[in-house]
């Protein structure tokens, strides 16, 4: 809490822009009516709003790659409408046989099972499966020593499964999926063992979960491939929202189009303009010069007057010269 505050005056004194709503958020935990103390119950508090923000953050990886399985499947469909017939068909072809491909793996076995543990055990640990031992294996694996196995520590019991049916050199197997799979896993072991749905799983939680028939005798284990992540309606109404989006974005660029169009016919009057400026600007100068000869061609035609010779002299001096000073 102390670490919390020193880091809003820190904010707060170097004028830096704080997220309030993310602030006050990591103090929802606390008992207001006892500001002055962290007791058992803001303990229970903070581990609460922990798992909450988790699972919550599991649900947006869901829908995310939903999202993106979704949308694989949409520039799928877009690229066979570019093909002709023939090329359809290929394609849909290679699409089927790299759908068996991926399909045709060793069997999973159900994650938290025995069997799974035991291939864990032999293959990872080289041990022999014979010997198997689940709390041997509890404190083999977990890493950090807590006595707790949390969410990484969990996920990483299922590489090798997860090595059956993905290999990143393939070209049907996709390592996003696998990820997927990798989640389906945790929470499937979570769900079944984590009693106290603290998103961890004590010592004693795992070894009550190895005394279960569940754990002996589990039923098999549905993958990905088995499980589509969404429905044809959800597919329709992705793509709806797609051509919405397409739609928008196509109106956006005409009236973009439109303004830059109206901005160049502008530009155009205002060169139009100049051009007319500079044209009217030397005809006016040749005028004021024609101006100035006349009046002094006029002059020189007077007859001179004796009491004029003078005045007349410095008349045709500035005619003159501002003759020149018009050229």
């Amino acid at each position: 809490m102390v670490e919390i505050i020193v880091q809003f005056c820190l904010f707060f004194s170097l004028g830096m822009a704080v997220d309030h709503q993310a602030l006050l958020k990591q103090f929802e935990y606390l008992n207001h009516m006892n500001p002055h103390t962290f007791e058992v119950e803001d303990l229970d508090r903070l581990i609460k709003s922990a798992t909450s923000d988790l699972e919550n953050f599991d649900k947006e990886r869901h829908e995310e790659f939903k999202k993106y399985e979704m949308m694989k499947e949409h520039e799928r469909r877009e690229h066979l409408k570019t093909l002709d017939e023939e090329g359809r068909k290929k394609e849909e072809k290679h699409y089927e046989e790299m759908k068996k491909k991926h399909a045709d793996h060793p069997k999973v076995n159900h994650p938290g099972s025995q069997d799974q543990l035991k291939e864990v055990w032999e293959e990872a640990d080289g041990l022999d499966p014979e010997d198997f031992d689940p709390k041997t294996f509890f404190n083999l694996h977990d890493t950090n020593g807590d006595g707790f196995f949390d969410e990484q520590e969990l996920e990483a019991l299922f590489t090798k499964e997860l090595e059956k049916i993905y290999d990143p050199t393939n070209e049907e197997d996709d390592m996003v999926e696998m990820e997927e799979e990798r989640l389906r896993m945790r929470e499937h072991v979570m769900n079944e063992v984590d009693a106290n749905k603290d998103r961890l799983v004590s010592l004693d939680e795992f070894l009550t979960a190895t005394k279960k028939k569940e754990f002996l005798e589990p039923d098999s284990w549905e993958t990905l491939e088995q499980n589509q992540a969404y429905t044809e309606e959800e597919m329709r109404e992705f793509e709806e929202h797609l051509a919405k989006q397409e739609e928008d974005l196509n109106q956006k660029t005409a009236d973009l189009q439109k303004q830059r169009e109206e901005l160049e016919r502008q530009q155009q009057q205002l060169n139009a303009q100049k051009v007319e400026l500079q044209q009217v600007e030397p005809v006016h100068s040749v005028f004021c010069k024609f101006e100035a000869f006349s009046n002094w061609f006029g002059f020189m035609q007077e007859k001179p007057k004796a009491h004029q010779n003078v005045s007349q002299q410095t008349r045709a001096a500035q005619f003159i010269v501002s003759a020149l000073i018009l050229q």
